[in-house]
């Protein structure tokens, strides 16, 4: 087993990002093919601390595959391509039919694609990706790993919405949620740290998409995320809960068509839309500029917290912030704790002044809920799924 490798692939409309792993989980080569059906086309690639980018045009899905798998015989990851005996693929959207990681065959990858009604950006290209592997690794043993799985513990209270039934039982309209495999992670680290469980938890994934999740002995009990990413918080480009109504009125006012004001409100609106960026270092940078929309973007997310933790009836054992903005940013973490003012949250700043790897307390000994930060591993989750639902022994 010592040569055999397993590749995580995340596949976007226009971008594959990809690590290699070993069977002892070390991260043999990471990088990412952006541009895809572009002439301008990137490629990146890391390998050994050592970061390489060329400009390569990538007609197809199987030419930006192609030239990773060139790449990673080019830098020695790999000798052979049968080498890679398992592939695991991030897949958005699996809807309530698939209540977790599964091998892929025929009747799965047609249920995925069956599924890109419902997430067109990303389903469709992540099968696409799916076909390629198996036509050029026909060995490999392919593991689809969803973001909803983790969600599919909902109670029928959280995921149904207010809307005439026959639109959930003839468009599959209801909360499905996402980010399951990083809430996943980290509710499997916190039972590590805590070391007990089951653990009921307020988990706020942060990065330029964010939801937040109420675990209930260890399984999803409400998230914010719902019918799309487009719900919940504000993010960096999405504006999160907003009046359907507003579609209507843009396109009544404007020249808009529907796809254009949805785009809009994904693409144009969140930090992006109330700031001119959608990075919050950018936002933080300038607080008296963005103090506005600093405060909103802290208060919505204290709201979801206080609302879930009213839903977890008080016992909560942490709140956590992970991914790119819940791991890094001190301000966020601060400026969310301070606005959950009847909760007793109380932080303690001294903990921010050291860098940490993996998982730091914040608060301090008086606070009413202990708070973290905690790096998150989709990336991993999906490796050992390729292990575990692949069947490759090791």
């Amino acid at each position: 087993m010592i040569n055999e490798k397993i590749l995580v692939l995340n596949a976007g409309s226009s971008s594959i990002k990809f690590q290699v792993y070993d069977f002892d989980e070390k991260v043999l080569a990471k990088g990412l093919c952006e541009r895809i059906f572009l002439n301008d086309g990137v490629f990146q690639i890391e390998v050994n601390s050592e970061k390489n980018k060329k400009l390569i045009p990538f007609p197809t899905y199987q030419a930006a595959f192609e030239c990773i798998l060139k790449h990673l015989k080019m830098f020695n990851v790999i000798n052979d391509f049968d080498e890679i005996i398992g592939a695991g693929h991030r897949i958005v959207q699996g809807g309530s039919y698939f209540q977790n990681s599964t091998l892929i065959n025929q009747t799965v990858l047609e249920k995925i694609i069956e599924y890109s009604t419902l997430a067109p950006l990303h389903n469709k290209p992540e099968a696409d990706v799916i076909k390629v592997v198996m036509e050029m690794i026909p060995n490999c043993r392919n593991v689809a790993v969803f973001d909803t799985t983790f969600h599919t513990t909902i109670p029928e209270k959280n995921y149904k919405y207010a809307i005439p039934q026959e639109w959930e039982t003839k468009y599959l309209i209801r909360r499905y949620g996402f980010h399951g495999t990083s809430f996943r992670y980290i509710t499997e680290r916190m039972e590590q740290l805590l070391n007990r469980k089951p653990l009921n938890l307020i988990v706020c994934h942060l990065g330029n998409g964010a939801s937040i999740c109420a675990i209930k002995k260890s399984k999803s009990y409400n998230t914010s995320m719902g019918f799309t990413p487009l719900e919940g918080l504000i993010m960096g480009t999405r504006s999160g809960d907003i009046d359907a109504s507003v579609v209507e009125y843009v396109m009544q006012q404007s020249a808009l068509t529907v796809n254009e004001v949805v785009s809009k409100l994904n693409k144009a609106s969140g930090l992006l839309g109330l700031t001119g960026s959608s990075d919050m270092r950018d936002v933080c940078a300038d607080v008296q500029k963005n103090q506005v929309a600093l405060a909103m973007y802290a208060e919505r997310i204290a709201n979801y917290i206080a609302q879930y933790w009213n839903q977890l009836e008080g016992d909560v054992d942490a709140i956590v912030f992970t991914a790119g903005v819940g791991e890094n940013s001190s301000d966020t973490v601060v400026d969310v704790c301070n606005a959950l003012k009847g909760l007793k949250i109380k932080i303690d700043s001294n903990q921010f002044v050291n860098k940490y790897d993996d998982a730091r307390l914040v608060s301090s000994s008086e606070s009413l809920i202990p708070v973290y930060q905690v790096r998150t591993n989709e990336e991993l989750m999906i490796m050992r799924d390729v292990k575990t639902f692949g069947k490759l022994k090791f």
